[in-house]
């Protein structure tokens, strides 16, 4: 950092500051250099970076944005972004920043008063600035500024109460990584942990439930998905009220809880039949319906009996809910030998299944949505045709997979917030193949290959991969592909917003004959716009983050997701 000093100053004094100076910025850029920060830069009062580690922004003046300005007037800020943005917006050189990061306003405080006359900001971790504080001359730096007529000052940087801000942060974010944001409840990735942590104990005993709500896409589709969000928000909370100490508890799928006893089994069921006692008491109301039955089907595996790892215990577990859903609802089973002989040929599915799911949330956490959300409507489609439960079954298999293939696609590609080139979009075509590959590596999915391949066919033949048409596309993919035009056009994309389900349904009954199966498509149409006009159609205002919006140009655009 340079500093002009009046000449008058005592020479001695011009070789002290200077010295400090100069021990300053070789520790700042050491941080810098060593990875231990992203970023520095000290702002002056009149918004000016009279010193950055990024030369480029060094003496440039930029609008002083509300962190700066709370720093300003005394106060350390600390923010965990997400994006490469500040608060106006932009940062500039915001590509050479990390993301997440975290980033930290501290004012600079003079010796006489204590008033801020500067602002450190940094990005990243702001922890190794203690030790430079330890390191510089005690809790006393020198930084010279040049700007407002300051020629140099003696500069406090305390950097406690920013500290403080850091670790409170820090523990927030600790508590959202390990709980669902919707219920409050730990989430699947905290649960899988810790069941996996609790089964490495010698020799342990006890049940793990798997807690499905009945008729939750009903319940979607004729109240719409807040009111959906309402009952899982219910059930989440009774879950809490029941359960016992040292009880493992949580979200672990889109409508489906888990809990977990390592005393015994007659623990756990007795805190099932709490649970059920009390979600019959729940009043559970939308707008004037009547009071709606809250309730949910229960897939039992004991411990060690049926499993002594996560993944066994939860493919019997999930075999028995399987079998509580057949029998109408409101059922706990308990797995026994036709539970496990019926689970032989289904273990291998599940842990596969979970795996895949796993990995794209992981790649992109719209997608994941994105496929649970047509998987619903693929549902709701089904149950106005009236398919078997083995169909229902595939269906929703297709639909949570049909985009598996995404996880091959570049990043950049993947989350671009805007109408991709036509280049970029031939590229994300390609999913389809790629997912096509990986469901054809696993025999055991090889039903609904067919749906993965083939829901990007249009029904006059226009479509991808393999330019099919009409009937010759197979049934489980027409079906995909009126819920995933639906979807498409009701989520909200950071390039534009949802559609009305209104103009939604008009514009998939436009595309019947053309892009749909005109039977399927239209029946949808019909079934919607009957939950339509008794009032109960789900809301079509679904947030969400860019995808794969296709080129600008493409007049289909709006149907495809």
């Amino acid at each position: 950092m340079r500093t002009n000093l009046d000449p008058a100053v005592d020479a001695r004094t011009l070789e002290m500051h200077a010295a400090l100076n100069a021990e300053l910025n070789d520790q700042l850029a050491r941080l810098v250099q060593g990875g231990e920060m992203s970023r520095i830069i000290v702002w002056s009062t009149d918004g000016r970076a009279v010193y950055s580690s990024d030369p480029a922004l060094r003496g440039q003046r930029f609008d002083i944005g509300p962190n700066l300005a709370s720093a300003f007037a005394n106060n350390s800020v600390a923010e965990y972004e997400t994006e490469a943005e500040d608060e106006m917006g932009h940062i500039p050189g915001a590509d050479a920043l990390p993301v997440p990061f975290l980033e930290l306003y501290v004012p600079i405080r003079g010796m006489v008063d204590g008033a801020p006359i500067g602002v450190f900001e940094v990005y990243q971790d702001a922890r190794p600035i203690e030790l430079l504080v330890v390191q510089t001359r005690g809790d006393v730096l020198v930084l010279a500024l040049a700007a407002a007529g300051v020629l140099f000052a003696i500069l406090w940087l305390s950097f406690a109460g920013a500290s403080r801000l850091l670790a409170r942060q820090n523990r927030l974010l600790r508590e959202r990584a390990v709980r669902d944001g919707l219920t409050g409840l730990a989430n699947h990735g905290f649960l899988l942990e810790e069941l996996n942590r609790r089964l490495d104990r010698a020799e342990p005993h006890g049940a793990v439930a798997l807690l499905d709500v009945d008729n939750f896409r009903l319940l979607n589709a004729g109240h719409g998905h807040r009111a959906g969000d309402e009952a899982l928000r219910q059930v989440a909370a009774v879950l809490a009220a029941v359960a016992q100490p040292r009880q493992l508890y949580g979200r672990f799928g889109p409508d489906e809880f888990l809990l977990a006893c390592f005393v015994d089994e007659d623990q756990l069921l007795g805190t099932l039949a709490a649970l059920k006692a009390a979600l019959a008491e729940v009043d559970l109301r939308f707008g004037d319906s009547e009071r709606l039955p809250l309730s949910v089907s229960v897939g039992v595996a004991r411990v060690p009996q049926d499993g002594r790892n996560a993944l066994d215990l939860l493919a019997v577990a999930e075999a028995a809910l399987r079998e509580a859903k057949t029998a109408g609802g409101q059922v706990t089973k308990v797995a026994d030998q036709s539970t496990i002989g019926s689970l032989a040929a289904q273990n291998t599915v599940f842990g596969v299944f979970e795996g895949l799911l796993v990995s794209v949330d992981t790649k992109d956490h719209y997608t994941r949505a994105h496929s649970e959300d047509v998987t619903g409507y693929a549902l709701f489609l089904a149950d106005e045709l009236r398919l078997t439960d083995e169909e229902r079954r595939l269906l929703r298999l297709a639909g949570l997979l049909h985009d598996i293939g995404k996880i091959g696609i570049p990043d950049g590609i993947l989350r671009k917030p805007a109408p991709l080139t036509g280049e970029e979009y031939d590229i994300v075509k390609q999913h389809v193949a790629l997912g096509d590959a990986i469901v054809g590596a696993v025999p055991q999915l090889a039903e609904v290959r067919a749906g993965v391949r083939h829901h990007h066919e249009r029904w006059d033949g226009s479509g991808y991969l393999d330019g099919l048409q009409g009937e010759a596309i197979p049934h489980l993919a027409r079906i995909l592909a009126v819920a995933d035009a639906y979807s498409a056009m009701t989520t909200t994309r950071p390039y534009r917003k949802a559609l009305g389900a209104e103009e939604a349904l008009a514009r998939l009954a436009q595309a019947a004959g053309t892009q749909l199966d005109p039977e399927l498509a239209m029946a949808f149409v019909m079934a919607m716009r009957r939950r339509l006009a008794a009032g109960d159609l789900p809301t079509a205002e679904k947030s969400g983050l860019a995808s794969h919006p296709p080129p600008a140009a493409d007049p289909s655009a709006t149907l495809r997701a």
